[in-house]
């Protein structure tokens, strides 16, 4: 049977197995979601304890090192709905950015279509044509910009 030492945060962990170690035992750990659970062999208990006991000051210090010195920093993840201040990378704003102009772009793309194909013809109703789509554009773009934030606005 396996005694229990508890179950320990990570840095924790790893400086109360060196502890055992060093003082010839054999832990065994084993990673849950509420950190480390650290067992020793029935008969290396008590010894187990004494060695707890005794570096208690050294185990507890590895919970008071900051987070980064370890051999790998982690990014913190982002929350969704959460006001994050880590700024995006840029390629992420990029492609934010073009999809926020690709409906207008994508709109005065048709309308100099149509101009080309239908100035040709009766260069009035291009313009015509033209003028309807700037103002069309315009209003969206005024309707985006009350509401606060980017994005596509209402569809009406």
């Amino acid at each position: 049977m396996a005694e229990d030492m508890g179950t320990w945060p990570p840095e924790q962990a790893t400086v109360l197995l060196e502890v055992l170690s060093e003082a010839g035992l054999k832990p065994d750990a084993k990673r849950t979601r509420e950190g480390v659970s650290v067992t020793v062999p029935d008969e290396q208990s008590d010894e187990a304890h004494r060695q707890l006991v005794a570096n208690m000051d050294r185990i507890a210090s590895a919970a008071r090192q900051p987070k980064g010195q370890g051999n790998r920093s982690r990014r913190p993840r982002e929350v969704k709905g959460a006001d994050n201040p880590q700024p995006k990378d840029p390629q992420q704003m990029a492609s934010e950015r073009l999809q926020r102009i690709a409906r207008p772009l994508g709109l005065i793309l048709i309308a100099l279509l149509l101009f080309a194909t239908v100035g040709r013809i009766n260069p009035v109703i291009a313009f015509v044509v033209l003028g309807v789509l700037i103002y069309i554009i315009g209003k969206r773009a005024q309707q985006q910009g009350g509401q606060g934030g980017s994005g596509p606005g209402p569809i009406r």
